[in-house]
């Protein structure tokens, strides 16, 4: 079982080279490589970022320098968001760009690649009923088994929230329901007739929607395949540490060894590190570093 820890906060403010040492010398095993972290929202569905070659070797290859180097490892890469995916071209830019996102996995060596369901982030104006909702999805994932039985890539639907942009309350969206993402990872995962699809369970995103995780991993099963390990005050998708929020870390932990979960333990705590100057993100990284490893032990503890 590994630790590892979201890119985005640490290469914004060391860069490649120097964030991956930071990495390293935090005590982490290795990164989420979030692809996301590099373009802005309103590119998310813009295939230009992903498909230009030279902007992409200029971030793949330095990445693969530097984990050599630091010997650290991609345990998992995170693609564009796919919320706004839903009108048809839409769909088809995001599909070219997941399946681009797919192949540099191979290339980096990880197997799991975290996507985030089509849905409608509004919870005022939706455009997309739930039914409509599941359908798209199961369109649109099912067409990647074949990239990721090429590839031999898992690819891992992440639960999400919806808006009310005029109150800013937030609301359970997409792989919210426990029992609607256990169905949709068995039928997609019947189609492919192997396991290609998981979930990545997001302890944020569970704690803003009145979710409790023990019942969650323990509905889910093997089904879940990764975390997104961070906290928050309950109003906001804070991205903060564990125990400076409301999330129930011990409920956490229960659910984890009530299921047996072996896979690593990733600190999505982008907004805890930016809190500091990029002089102190090691030492910061070393505070969810140590988190992450009582996790790991508490986990992993004999009865």
């Amino acid at each position: 079982m590994k630790i590892s820890i979201s890119n985005g906060a640490a290469f914004d403010a060391l860069g490649i080279d120097g964030g991956m040492k930071a990495i390293r010398d935090a005590g982490f095993d290795g990164i989420d490589f979030g692809l996301d972290t590099f373009f802005s929202w309103q590119y998310a569905h813009d295939e230009s970022f992903i498909l230009d070659e030279a902007r992409i070797r200029a971030l793949i290859d330095p990445l693969k320098e530097a984990m050599n180097k630091y010997g650290l490892t991609v345990e998992q890469m995170h693609s564009s968001h796919a919320f706004a995916a839903r009108k048809p071209l839409e769909t088809e830019v995001l599909r070219r760009c997941v399946h681009r996102c797919i192949e540099l996995c191979e290339e980096l060596n990880c197997s799991k690649l975290v996507v985030h369901p089509i849905y409608d982030s509004s919870a005022r104006y939706a455009s997309m009923s739930i039914e409509q909702e599941q359908a798209e999805n199961m369109a649109f994932f099912s067409s990647l088994i074949p990239m990721l039985k090429k590839h031999h890539v898992t690819c891992c639907l992440e639960n999400v929230f919806r808006v009310d942009f005029g109150t800013k309350k937030l609301y359970a969206g997409a792989f919210c329901d426990m029992n609607e993402a256990c169905a949709c990872i068995d039928a997609l995962n019947a189609l492919a007739g192997e396991k290609c699809f998981g979930v990545c369970l997001d302890t944020g995103h569970l704690c803003l929607t009145g979710g409790d995780f023990c019942f969650a991993a323990e509905k889910l099963g093997d089904r879940l395949v990764l975390l997104h390990v961070h906290d928050n005050l309950g109003y906001n998708d804070d991205h903060t540490a564990p125990f400076t929020g409301v999330v129930n870390w011990n409920r956490f932990i229960k659910g984890l060894r009530s299921i047996g979960y072996r896979g690593n333990i990733n600190m999505e705590t982008g907004g805890f590190v930016r809190k500091f100057p990029a002089e102190l993100a090691t030492d910061a990284m070393r505070i969810l570093a140590a988190t992450a490893d009582y996790f790991r032990s508490k986990v992993l503890a004999e009865e």
